[in-house]
């Protein structure tokens, strides 16, 4: 009986125990924690259901929702917990064997002033008492055996009048086992879901808490940027094509044990029909960019990549007026200024050392398009192919197997200077290039270049044929460049300049600032450099008469130089100037300065200076009929610019017919050649000539005439300046002759000046010179002076006591002016001193002599007759003591001129004897 009592007992213990459980608790639990729910929160909770098992404490919450008035703003349709009492109580951790989340539902809604709806369901509660800080570190043990998360979807809507946005995660699955606080656990997890309609990113891996670490495979197929970009898209000034989708897959691994340890590996990027589009016009599009097999190691800062693929790039870049690319609007400027704190991890960015290897890269089909709208210069860039193999960069030291320029078609047009470039199937191949430390190496570069055309709307053109050009064993190092050897053979280079039309074009010059580089002179040690078989050929044909010259078989080397040897550089050029002319080049290279060459002779021979006449014509309108011209040239050269004192013969030149030319300048040539002709009919002229000495040839047509010209207007324009250079003198010394005022007489200084005009004289034997007599004012003032003397002195005889010298003076005054009185007059010069009168006679006596002077009258043939004296003394020297013809000496018409305040000016003129 009393078994089966207690039997009883605990079949009703059993029964209370699972009504309370089952039914009771679910029962009384959903509403309380639904009001607690609500207390705490502002927005309303539903629970349908809650399931507990009081045997295996398994608790399920069934059909949860949140919602405001207007949507669910998170729900499930299960959560079930199983939690495992027994386990936690052994082995004295919190265990849970199973965590279910079925077909969870997150909305996620931004609202217009930028807050988050879930950052809002909780209720904020005043709590002026402080938190307590837990004093303990330590973390609660506890394992998760396996959590599940069914079918979820979250849901990201930003609510904006101009840049709504929504993104979706559906079908999201996510299973991870093992989960806990563990020293050495290692949970696993897996990961899917679909991000909108066509994205699937997927995770597989695992990962662990103490130490934090983890690894994953990722896997993301077909994103769409275009969908992600709308949600910052007031920050994004272009648009993205809805074509354009991204495949990366990658695997990873992280740990924090003592510093960040994070290594990708495998990771395989693709970017397909990328185009980027700023108000409907593309910019930036290519078909596909692929870099495949990268592996990173972020504490090792170590990047391996196999390949890197771009094809079909196309890029249209344009600068406007306003000197902005467009390029650099597509992201629109935070006017946030930069922390200091930004500032150090740029710097401290920049202080890490990567080693980055690259098997392979290749762009291939590229088309870039540039745009100029101020400069009005245009590019384009067509089918550039660019192979990249065996890049290596480690410690800012880099290695580069080849690197090959394939073929490009390129073209170059400025609108405001009618210039058009082409340049067709360009091949650069460079091999072995690398850099240690400060050093540069290149093995071999090679240049290949069929066909250069250059032109512009007026036909102007330059064309070269058959470049090639090999350059061995480049080095870069402590600021010396070496090349072993180099060679350029047969090269052609056709230049042509046609006839223009008559339109006027008005080109602006803007003047450079020369800025002076204070950086340390390039050390140079160049092999040898070899030229065989070089042709240049120009053509003018903007003359009125077509000019065509042509230097063939050009040929020669320069050998070895070192800008750090004494030992100097030989250079050796030869060639054929049109059919019967010879050039030879031969000097040397002063390595004190790389950019001088010193001792250098280009020796033109036998050149028919008649062949000259289209430059002749269309400069002074005049055809030459006869005369050879011989150039012996030394040259230096600073920065491939000649700058040479050259020694040019030109012998018995004779001018023909005249030539219409609108740019003709009217020059007195017979006065210009008079000037630079001696008396045997040769001009030896050490002038200047300008042009580049890659090749001298091709601008030793114009430039010499160019010369030429500038010395003849030079010459006529100051012809003083240009005879005084014969005698080392300056211009001033021989320009004018001086005398005194009043008076005719040869001053010594200006016999010099004579005698200087008479060496001149002699020298130019076809010049004559014109004397401008003149007289001035202070001329006519001395002649009153002197007249006044002698009345003075003459006055002063007829007194015999008394000051005669004032007395005179007074009589004289009183003469002109009958009406004054003297003591009137002296009461002028009283002056009164402590009441005492004084007289100031001096002031009194100049007063005197001054006004008897202005009443002085000189007449005009006193003038002349001052200047015929002051002629008569100038001709007797030149001609009676220099032994200058008198019809050398010509005189001009008597003028009044104003003097330099000193002397009275004889200004000469440089004429042609008649």
């Amino acid at each position: 009986m009393k078994n089966n009592k207690f039997l009883k007992i605990l079949i009703t213990i059993f029964a209370l125990y699972s009504l309370l459980g089952f039914f009771v608790l679910p029962y009384f639990l959903k509403p309380k924690l639904q009001e607690l729910i609500n207390e705490n929160i502002t927005k309303q909770a539903f629970i349908k259901d809650i399931k507990f098992n009081p045997y295996t404490f398994e608790i399920t919450l069934l059909d949860f929702k949140l919602k405001d008035t207007k949507e669910t703003i998170l729900s499930f349709d299960e959560f079930y917990i199983d939690f495992s009492l027994f386990k936690t109580i052994d082995k004295k951790h919190i265990r849970f064997e199973k965590v279910l989340l079925k077909n969870a539902f997150i909305n996620i809604i931004e609202n217009k002033d930028g807050t988050i709806n879930l950052t809002r369901i909780l209720k904020q509660k005043n709590n002026n008492n402080k938190k307590q800080e837990n004093s303990s570190n330590s973390m609660i043990d506890f394992l998760i055996r396996k959590v599940i998360i069914s079918n979820a979807k979250i849901d990201f809507k930003k609510l904006s009048d101009t840049e709504p946005f929504f993104i979706s995660f559906n079908q999201l699955n996510y299973i991870f086992h093992d989960l806990g606080s563990f020293k050495n656990m290692l949970a696993s997890q897996n990961l899917s879901t679909k991000i909108n309609k066509n994205t699937l990113l997927t995770l597989k891996g695992g990962f662990k808490l103490e130490p934090l670490s983890m690894y994953a495979n990722v896997n993301l197929k077909r994103l769409k940027p275009s969908e992600l970009i709308l949600y910052k898209k007031s920050m994004f000034n272009f648009d993205i094509s809805d074509k354009t989708s991204l495949d990366l897959n990658f695997g990873y691994q992280l740990n924090f044990k003592d510093k960040l340890d994070l290594t990708i590996q495998d990771l395989n990027l693709f970017i397909n029909d990328f185009d980027l589009t700023q108000n409907k016009n593309s910019l930036i599009s290519f078909k596909n960019f692929n870099i495949n097999s990268l592996y990173l190691d972020y504490l090792n800062h170590k990047i391996d990549i196999n390949t890197i693929q771009l094809n079909n790039l196309k890029a249209d870049i344009q600068n406007s007026k306003e000197e902005v690319i467009n390029l650099t609007t597509l992201v629109n400027k935070s006017k946030q200024k930069e922390t200091k704190n930004n500032k150090k991890e740029k710097t401290q960015d920049k202080s890490l050392l990567w080693s980055i290897n690259l098997n392979n890269s290749q762009i291939s089909n590229t088309n870039i398009k540039y745009k100029d709208l101020k400069t009005t210069n245009k590019i384009n860039l067509n089918n550039l192919t660019l192979d990249l193999n065996s890049f290596k960069f480690n410690n800012n030291n880099l290695f580069l197997d080849t690197l090959t320029l394939k073929e490009p078609k390129i073209d170059f047009s400025n609108r405001k200077e009618n210039l058009k470039v082409k340049i067709d199937n360009l091949k650069i191949d460079i091999q072995k290039l690398s850099k240690k430390d400060k050093e540069i190496q290149i093995d071999t570069i090679n240049l290949n270049k069929d066909a250069l055309f250059l032109s512009d709307k007026l036909k102007n053109q330059i064309i070269t044929k058959n470049i090639n050009l090999k350059v061995e064993n480049l080095n870069f190092n402590n600021n010396t460049l070496a090349i072993k050897k180099s060679a350029l053979i047969k090269p052609y280079i056709s230049i042509t300049l046609p006839k223009k039309t008559n339109s006027k074009t008005t080109k602006k010059t803007d003047k450079k600032k020369v800025v002076k580089n204070s950086k340390k002179t390039l050390d140079l040690e160049i092999g040898p450099f070899n030229i065989k078989n070089a042709a240049l050929n120009f053509e003018d044909k903007n003359l009125p008469i077509p000019f065509k010259t042509l230097v063939s078989k050009l040929s020669g080397s320069f050998s070895e130089f070192s800008t750090t040897s004494s030992k100097p550089t030989e250079l050796k050029l030869e060639g054929k100037v049109d059919k019967y002319g010879y050039t030879k080049i031969t000097g040397l290279v002063n390595h004190e300065n790389i950019k001088e060459l010193t001792d250098v002779n280009l020796l033109f021979k036998n050149i028919a200076i008649k062949n000259f006449t289209p430059y002749s014509g269309k400069f002074i309108g005049r055809e030459i009929d006869t005369g050879k011209l011989n150039l012996d040239l030394k040259y230096n050269i600073k920065k491939s610019n000649l700058d040479a004192k050259n020694s040019i013969i030109i012998s018995d030149i004779k001018f023909g017919n005249k030539v219409k030319s609108e740019d003709s300048v009217s020059l007195p040539l017979e006065l210009a050649i008079a000037l630079l002709e001696d008396s045997n009919g040769i001009i030896d002229l050490d002038i200047p000539i300008s042009g580049n000495v890659d090749n001298p040839e091709f601008s030793i047509a114009p430039i010499v005439w160019k010369a030429f010209t500038n010395i003849i207007i030079k010459a006529v324009s100051a012809p003083f300046s240009f005879l005084a250079s014969l005698l080392g003198i300056e211009a001033d010394q021989i320009k004018s002759i001086d005398f005194h005022f009043a008076d005719a007489k040869i001053l010594p200084s200006e016999k010099e000046a004579l005698d200087n005009i008479a060496k001149i004289m002699v020298k130019r034997p076809n010049i004559a010179i014109k004397i401008n007599q003149t007289y001035t004012k202070e001329d006519i003032n001395k002649l009153k002076e002197i007249k006044t003397q002698k009345k003075i002195e003459k006055t002063m005889k007829e007194f015999s006591k008394g000051d005669k010298y004032q007395l005179a003076l007074e009589k004289l005054y009183l003469s002109y002016d009958k009406n004054k009185t003297l003591d009137k007059l002296k009461e002028k010069f009283i002056s009164k001193n402590k009441e005492k009168k004084i007289f100031q006679k001096e002031k009194y006596l100049i007063y005197l002599k001054e006004s008897i002077s202005s009443k002085q009258i000189i007449s005009q043939k006193t003038i002349e007759n001052l200047a015929i004296n002051r002629i008569k003394n100038i001709k007797h020297y030149l001609i009676n003591e220099k032994n200058i013809k008198e019809n050398r000496v010509i005189i001009k018409k008597l003028k009044e001129s104003v003097s330099n305040k000193n002397f009275t000016n004889f200004e000469l003129e440089i004429s042609v004897v008649k």
